[in-house]
């Protein structure tokens, strides 16, 4: 859909292009661009391939690949150190997607949940770091 920065990104363009760790005819999951998230490492998003509005507009197909999809990157991030792995859908932008982030070991409790990411001493990293752990996860799927 033009306009629509997810479709964007599955193109190959826009500020939402980051490291692909999976793709499929449904599905597709890359790592936040570390700018995005002040390199904190960990940060996926988990989009639907066709353009839909949100949840109400998946199909009964499409909602199981994503659930699965999910779920198979939770007990990844978990298998490679994560000590609990959220699943949030704000879908700020019209396209049903899933940020999947990893809480690691130590996390204060003040930074649990939506501000994860905030904590100084989380493991971060560049392009590099990012490809690194897709590398590692990609033997999941």
């Amino acid at each position: 859909m033009e306009g629509c920065p997810i479709c964007e990104k599955h193109q190959g363009k826009g500020m939402l292009v980051g490291e692909v760790l999976y793709e499929d005819e449904q599905v597709l999951i890359s790592h936040a661009p570390p700018a995005m998230v002040g390199g904190y490492l960990g940060y996926f998003f988990v989009d639907a391939k066709r353009h839909a509005r949100g949840l109400a507009d998946l199909s009964d197909e499409e909602a199981c690949a994503l659930a699965r999809i999910v779920t198979r990157l939770a007990r990844a991030l978990e298998r490679d150190g994560a000590e609990h792995v959220y699943a949030f859908t704000f879908n700020h932008v019209p396209h049903h997607h899933v940020q999947v982030v990893a809480r690691h070991p130590g996390t204060p409790r003040e930074f649990w949940g939506p501000r994860v990411d905030e904590w100084d001493d989380a493991p971060r990293g560049d392009e590099a770091k990012v490809a690194i752990l897709c590398d590692r996860l990609r033997a999941t799927f």
